[in-house]
């Protein structure tokens, strides 16, 4: 009876338990915690893409690819080109029709995403919030990412991130891309 009543091996039996379990607590905080951070940088790329965009008088095509350029340097250490995708729209509404996508450009990033918004020379679908008036202009910058777990790959799979920006042009509409000079 001494067997039932001898407690030294008690802990380790304990630990044994629980083990697997603060593992998989500890590493869920990893995956969590580089999920949020990955959102929170495909965040900034659409602002500060969008922002960069609405600041020009007038935009080349060499300037776009600057700003595709410019939304990788943001993005960081993470490779946007090799799991996402950048999209820049010009939507500008004139008269009484409906707003349309007056251009359009994609960063040709590994990310089958397709613009939410719409096609270069048709109609624009934008958020019920997002109102212009007559001559009004307004850049949206969609950025697509498709966030891979380290460690839960199998279990929760592949997340797409999707982020949206939308500033006016600071100056005009920005309606068209010049030719590179």
């Amino acid at each position: 009876m001494t067997l039932f009543r001898d407690q030294r091996g008690s802990v380790l039996l304990e630990l044994a338990f629980a083990m697997p379990v603060m593992i998989m607590v500890v590493f869920g905080g990893v995956e969590l915690t580089r999920f949020l951070i990955n959102a929170q940088k495909i965040n900034r790329v659409a602002m500060s893409t969008a922002d960069l965009v609405s600041q020009s008088r007038e935009i080349t095509e060499a300037d776009v690819n600057n700003m595709f350029v410019a939304s990788q340097a943001v993005m960081g250490n993470s490779t946007l080109t090799d799991q996402g995708n950048v999209i820049i729209s010009s939507v500008t509404r004139t008269g009484d029709d409906p707003p349309k996508v007056k251009w359009q450009r994609d960063a040709s990033g590994n990310h089958s995403g397709q613009s939410d918004i719409g096609t270069p020379n048709g109609n624009a679908n934008l958020p019920t919030d997002v109102v212009l008036d007559a001559g009004d202009g307004v850049i949206v910058v969609e950025v697509f990412y498709n966030h891979q777990p380290l460690l839960f790959d199998k279990v929760v799979g592949n997340q797409d991130i999707y982020q949206i920006a939308f500033y006016r042009p600071r100056f005009g509409t920005l309606e068209e891309v010049l030719p590179n000079s």
